[in-house]
C-alpha cells in the first residue's frame, strides 16, 4: 500500500509539473465576444480557430459549476480581484473534464472592460488525489482510535456550527522524522518536544473550531478560512516557520522540521469527516513524499517535486 501511495504522489507531481492542455483566453465585456488560445480550443475539444459563442460555452459546463463561476465572475467583475476555481465540463464530444479556471480583470478609465486568465486541463490531477486519498483512507497512518475519536470531534463541529457560504479548512501537521529525534535525543526530551510543540498550535490557533493530537507526532486542527485558500497557505507557511523554532531542554537543542497537509472545504457543508480527514491525510503524505519541511494543499497544484532522502537530522548536544 505504501509503495502504491508513493507511486501516486510521485505521479501527481510529474504530471503537475508538466500541464497538459492549457492555454489562454479573454472575454471583452462589452460585448461578450471570446478570444481563445489553441490549448484552450483543445481543452474544450473544438476545432482550433473556430468561432465561439460565450453562451454556447457555458452549455458545456456542468450545473454546479457553471452556477458557481457566473457568481464568482459576477463578483470579481464587481469588486475587482481574481480567482481560481476548478470546473467540471463535458467536450464536445461529451468527454468528461475537469478544467482549472484563473480569472482576473482587466480596467479602463476604473472601468471593467474585460477578463481574461487561462484554462488548464487538470483531470489527471484530480484522480491522482482522489486515489491517494482512497488509499489513505482505507490504510490510515494514525491510530485508529485516536482517528475517530478527532473525526467525532469534527462531525460534531460540523453538526453545531452554521457555515453558511463560511469556509473551513482541516490542517494535519506532523514533526518531521520524529523516530530520529527519539533516537537522538531520548525519550523524556523527545515528549517535552510534543508538549511544547501542543503549546505553540494554541497559541498560534486560539479560535481553532477543534484541535487535538492524533498520532505520535501528529496534530489535527479545525480552523476557519475567512480569506479563501492562498491566504490560507500563506498563514500556513508563516506559521510553518514559526513552529519549527528550535527547543531547548538543559544541554540540548533539537531542532526539527514538520510537515503541513491541509483541505479546504469552501462550498459543500455536509463532507463526511472520515473523507476530510482522508484528503488531509493525502496532502500531508505529498508532503512528506517531498522530504518534509514543507506545506501541501490536497487538490491544489503541487510545486518543487518529490525527494526520497530525508532531511539531515542533528545530533543531541
Amino acid at each position: 500500500m505504501k509503495t502504491q501511495q508513493q507511486h501516486l504522489a510521485t505521479e501527481l507531481c510529474r504530471i503537475s509539473d508538466k500541464p497538459a492542455a492549457i492555454g489562454a483566453w479573454e472575454c471583452n465585456l462589452a460585448n461578450e465576444v471570446l478570444i481563445w488560445t489553441d490549448g484552450v480550443y483543445d481543452l474544450f475539444g473544438l476545432q482550433r480557430g473556430s468561432a465561439i459563442q460565450r453562451s454556447s460555452i457555458l452549455d458545456l459546463y456542468e450545473e454546479g459549476s457553471r452556477s458557481e463561476m457566473n457568481r464568482m465572475r459576477s463578483s470579481v467583475i464587481r469588486n475587482g480581484g481574481a480567482f481560481s476555481l476548478d470546473c467540471r465540463i463535458r467536450t464536445a464530444s461529451n468527454e468528461k473534464r475537469w478544467m482549472r479556471l484563473i480569472v482576473g480583470v482587466g480596467h479602463q478609465h476604473g472601468r471593467p472592460t474585460r477578463i481574461f486568465g487561462s484554462k488548464q486541463d487538470v483531470t489527471a490531477e484530480k484522480g491522482l488525489w482522489n486515489g491517494l486519498a482512497a488509499l489513505t483512507r482505507h490504510e490510515p497512518i494514525i491510530a485508529p482510535s485516536i482517528r475517530r475519536d478527532f473525526e467525532a470531534r469534527l462531525g460534531q463541529a460540523l453538526l453545531t456550527r452554521h457555515f453558511d457560504r463560511e469556509a473551513f479548512a482541516l490542517i494535519l501537521v506532523d514533526i518531521d522524522d520524529f523516530h530520529d529525534i527519539v533516537d537522538a535525543f531520548g525519550g523524556p526530551a523527545s515528549n517535552e518536544l510534543l508538549s511544547r510543540f501542543d503549546e505553540r498550535l494554541a497559541r498560534l490557533f486560539p479560535d481553532a473550531l477543534a484541535s487535538g493530537r492524533t498520532g505520535k507526532s501528529e496534530f489535527a486542527l479545525l480552523l476557519r478560512m475567512p480569506s479563501g485558500p492562498q491566504r490560507l497557505s500563506t498563514s500556513l507557511e508563516n506559521a510553518r516557520h514559526l513552529l519549527c523554532r528550535p527547543v531547548s531542554r538543559g544541554t540540548m537543542v533539537i531542532d526539527f522540521t514538520i510537515s503541513i497537509g491541509a483541505v479546504c472545504l469552501e462550498d459543500e457543508r455536509h463532507r463526511d469527516p472520515a473523507t476530510l480527514f482522508a484528503e488531509a491525510q493525502a496532502a500531508l503524505h505529498v508532503a512528506g513524499m517531498a522530504g518534509g519541511n514543507t506545506l501541501r494543499m490536497f487538490d491544489r497544484p503541487v510545486a518543487n517535486g518529490i525527494s526520497n532522502s530525508p532531511p539531515n537530522r542533528p545530533a543531541p548536544g
